[in-house]
């Protein structure tokens, strides 16, 4: 089933190609997470913060330092009053360890993304 308009091979190959990149660590999150759908290890930081509780925007990111990149789940739809399952997930180029901490430590995160963020390389995520 294609994912993001990528085909499972191309997710495959992408993935492989990425471990020269990515911390060993990180590099076994991304595939346990593309393989068996488990991003807990990939995104260490669960919940992210929020400036609105009810409706937060991001609801889980990690970060990798040796290819500084930054992976961000944001909320997805509405499953129950208060709840919210998964959606989708980003991946941010080219993110120093000192933006990863001013993310992290964001009174907002989502807004911090639209006026940081998105000015930087990014795609949506294959995992």
């Amino acid at each position: 089933m294609p994912l993001h308009g990528f085909n499972e091979d191309e997710i495959r190959e992408y993935i492989l190609s990425s471990r020269e990149q990515l911390g060993p660590r990180k590099f076994a999150a991304l595939v346990r997470a593309f393989h068996l759908g488990d991003d807990q290890t990939l995104l260490t930081e669960r919940p992210t913060n929020t400036s609105n509780p009810p409706r937060p925007r991001t609801v889980a990111a990690g970060y990798d330092y040796k290819s500084k990149t930054m992976f961000v789940r944001f909320r997805g739809e509405k499953v129950a009053p208060g709840h919210y399952q998964d959606g989708v997930g980003y991946e941010y180029y080219n993110v120093t360890r000192r933006e990863w901490d001013r993310f992290r430590n964001a009174h907002s995160p989502g807004r911090m993304i639209n006026t940081h963020f998105n000015n930087k390389p990014y795609s949506p995520a294959a995992w």
